[in-house]
């Protein structure tokens, strides 16, 4: 059973939407329209978080493409993934579900069949539909596309070959910027001193030297985000097309990736629709990113199923007096080692809630396996980590962990205990008990076993499901 999808369930689970993430229904006539839906085309990041995107803040990092996205349409400074990990994270975005809701919890589980993607709902609109690059959803979710190809620089061939008289949707999935990193795809190439080092990790040339290489797939990734838009501005497609860039969950360094901190959730978010959008805004309100399958059906005129379990956030761009999320959630399951951890954050605070505080662990093997982290773990053992560095390899986590996010950006500190937040704990208490219910959410188990060894990163179990995906 350890390689089973379904282990995990031991009760059958209605398909009922949250309270928490309804959906607005029906059709909008804000929007294009029955006779003029929009062209969609998604943009994913691999392993991309906000704050290595320039229009996000950062000094250094070329990513004018991404930029320009955001000048011309919606820039989101508080979206969040629903998990900090691939498959999981990219099956939630494309069914509108919560990733226990998917079925497809736990990295490399396959959307199972009659789970619905996004491409099989656009249909009943004409759209014909896409995917290039990375997929990772498996199969059944393959079969509801029109065209899967295989590589990010197919994104022509489908747009050169897609029926001139529909309106399409193509998800164009990253490589970028995954580990292992290109280093020096781009000219010039990232330098050390080009770096901003996050205080969660120490500030070593072997720590610089992988950001720089991170830093360098982002640009590349850029470049082709460039292309992109010069082909639609060339076709005459760009008015009427509404593109979103995001990344499928955080940077792929300790205490990010796999984690449900805001380093591990946080995602740039960046909507441009300019038939629909005026350009320049920013939009501070929380986002989940399984709102967004809801948002595209938005801005096609469809319904939205009352199976979806996020919020259609369009209808805020346009009328800002619409309903905001008070509260995003955040599940980790399986992903190379076992977990079950849920999270509710609002504006300001953020609750965490572990099953197994025994699963220390703030690292994906990815992280594991390399000559920075194994020179982190000899820092480790001389001693010379700061307090909030040594985090990384706490032997324990506490059952609950909360923190003030404006005093406390990084999560360091758990104030669950502390007398002056008792109002605030049980406030996100019962906001996670709502949602755990409200969603049918999983119970914990112990059901996937650890497939690498979390001191070294090295392998010691085959690949779950036998897929040798990357990560």
């Amino acid at each position: 059973m350890a390689n089973n999808p379904i282990s995990r369930r031991s009760f059958f689970r209605s398909s009922a939407a949250s309270a928490a993430g309804l959906a607005f229904s029906g059709a909008f006539a804000a929007f294009a329209g029955d006779e003029n839906p929009p062209n969609i085309i998604w943009l994913i990041g691999d392993d991309v978080g906000p704050k290595e995107i320039g229009c996000y803040g950062h000094p250094t990092i070329r990513t004018p493409n991404i930029d320009a996205l955001a000048v011309g349409g919606v820039r989101f400074t508080n979206a969040f993934v629903a998990a900090s990990s691939c498959s999981p994270s990219r099956c939630s975005c494309f069914t509108g579900k919560y990733p226990h809701s998917t079925g497809a919890e736990n990295l490399h589980d396959p959307l199972p069949e009659g789970q619905t993607v996004l491409p099989r709902y656009l249909a009943s609109a004409g759209y014909f539909s896409g995917s290039v690059g990375k997929f990772h959803m498996g199969a059944a979710a393959e079969k509801q596309f029109d065209r899967v190809l295989g590589k990010v620089e197919n994104w022509k061939d489908f747009l050169n070959e897609r029926p001139q008289n529909r309106p399409f949707f193509l998800s164009v999935g990253f490589i970028d910027a995954h580990r292992p990193f290109d280093k020096g795809c781009v000219d010039p190439p990232y330098r050390r001193e080009d770096v901003i080092v996050p205080p969660y990790l120490p500030d070593i040339p072997e720590v610089r030297d992988d950001l720089a290489g991170f830093y360098d797939e982002i640009s590349r990734m850029d470049r082709v985000i460039g292309e992109i838009a010069s082909y639609l501005r060339q076709q005459e497609l760009l008015d009427n097309t509404l593109i979103v860039f995001f990344g499928d969950n955080g940077i792929p360094f300790p205490r990010a990736k796999f984690t449900i901190y805001d380093s591990g959730i946080q995602t740039p978010l960046i909507v441009q629709w300019p038939a629909q959008f005026n350009g320049g805004q920013v939009y501070n309100g929380l986002i989940s990113l399984v709102d967004l399958a809801p948002a595209m059906l938005q801005s096609a005129s469809l319904p939205i199923p009352p199976e979806m379990e996020g919020i259609g956030f369009l209808e805020l761009l346009t009328n800002p007096g619409g309903r905001e999320r008070e509260y995003i959630f955040a599940e980790r399951n399986w992903h190379d080692f076992d977990d079950h951890s849920r999270a509710v954050r609002d504006q300001r605070f953020k609750y965490i809630r572990n099953a197994f505080p025994d699963k220390p662990l703030e690292t994906s093997a990815d992280s594991l396996a390399t000559p920075m982290f194994e020179k982190i773990r000899r820092m480790r053992d001389a001693g010379t980590l700061t307090k909030e560095q040594m985090l990384l390899f706490r032997s324990r986590r506490a059952p609950e962990e909360l923190y003030d996010l404006e005093i406390d950006p990084h999560e360091f500190r758990n104030i669950v205990n502390e007398d002056a937040y008792s109002t605030v704990l049980e406030r996100m208490r019962r906001a996670l008990d709502r949602w755990i219910e409200e969603t049918h959410d999983i119970p914990p188990s112990r059901a996937l076993p650890d497939e690498f060894d979390p001191e070294t990163g090295k392998r010691i179990r085959p690949p779950h499901q036998d897929q040798a995906k990357s990560q």
